[in-house]
């Protein structure tokens, strides 16, 4: 009997390893679920970390949670169209997306781009760090994937607008919308809430430029480019207003195919499904409308020359001369940018 003590200790310290180990790897994004989130943003210094608490139960605290309804639509489809056009089609992470930021680290020989997703940069925000390493990035696409099981999409929005960054010691858009334009959140247009969204890869640093009331040329074209993108993408468009993914839409259509009791009619052809039952010619078309987002490339800053100041007021999409300038084409699309918030930066 000797024999099985030191044999059912070392399967004991195995077991406490494995389950230590997959503690710390997956980001406990199930907290969302319990109304309260105390995570630890950065101060303007981006080195220092302080603790924030927020969410719809967090009693003294949630006077600063907005509420999913008070949060304007068109802020939720700016955000989509500028960060992650893919977010109402994937599962969490971006397969495709990701092996292009690898494919161009490795040629750089360096980790700048991290093709990082909505539901990745909200697991990053909420539970990780700024540290640049596949082992971070490893945490991160788990927790994305275990997230978007486990949340609906507008779940993951509505807790998206209340802890990202929108400038220094700005956390949230019921701050964001007060600070820069003395507003509500509801009562946000759709260009500002482009223009909030525009700044969101670098808010300490592009910040300054909404504040001063007069835009620089950087931002105006980023705004633009948005709105445009926003224009794009009418089936991700409509997933928002059902809160949930593509197959919403499918809802509104006027021949169901089924019968008054609800049972499928053998008379009315049915789309086929993929493995999710989402009808596949409703994917299709998302995919290709977000692909044709994408070709509407967000520009890059660059030197202050470069960029004007400028003024406008107007909701008008970017103009085709402009964006295929010399200067234009060398832009690389807004996801691959070196961000603060966003996880373009590195795995």
């Amino acid at each position: 009997m000797r024999i099985f003590r030191p044999i059912s200790l070392i399967f004991t310290l195995v077991g406490i390893m494995v389950t230590t180990a997959t503690a710390w790897f997956v980001p406990w994004v199930f907290t969302f679920h319990l109304g309260v989130l105390v995570y630890f943003p950065y101060h303007p210094d981006g080195v220092q970390r302080f603790t924030r608490v927020t969410g719809p139960f967090a009693g003294s605290y949630k006077k600063n949670w907005i509420a999913g309804k008070d949060i304007p639509k068109a802020c939720k489809l700016a955000l989509v169209a500028a960060e992650d056009t893919k977010f109402f089609i994937h599962r969490g992470i971006d397969l495709e997306s990701l092996e292009k930021s690898y494919e161009y680290n490795q040629r750089k020989k360096k980790a700048k781009r991290g093709g990082s997703t909505i539901t990745q940069q909200l697991v990053k925000n909420a539970f990780l760090s700024r540290d640049r390493s596949y082992l971070r990035k490893a945490r991160e696409i788990v927790g994305a994937v275990l997230l978007d099981a486990i949340s609906s999409k507008d779940m993951q929005l509505n807790w998206y607008f209340n802890i990202v960054e929108f400038g220094p010691n700005i956390y949230g858009l019921k701050d964001a919308a007060q600070f820069y334009f003395r507003k509500t959140p509801s009562a946000l247009s759709q260009r500002e809430c482009a223009s909030l969204v525009a700044i969101l890869p670098s808010p300490n640093k592009w910040n300054k430029s909404i504040k001063s009331g007069s835009p620089s040329g950087f931002l105006t074209a980023r705004v633009r480019t948005i709105l445009a993108r926003m224009k794009v993408i009418p089936t991700i468009n409509q997933a928002i207003e059902g809160s949930g993914p593509i197959a919403a839409n499918n809802k509104k259509k006027t021949n169901t195919g089924l019968t008054d009791g609800g049972l499928p009619n053998s008379t009315v052809p049915q789309p086929p499904l993929d493995g999710l039952g989402v009808p596949t010619q409703s994917l299709e078309q998302a995919e290709l409308q977000a692909e044709k987002a994408e070709q509407l490339t967000l520009p890059e800053e660059e030197a202050k020359e470069a960029w004007p100041a400028e003024e406008s007021d107007t909701d008008s999409p970017p103009n085709p001369e402009r964006e295929t300038t010399p200067q234009a084409q060398r832009n690389a699309p807004g996801l691959d940018q070196d961000t603060e918030n966003t996880d373009s930066s590195g795995p």
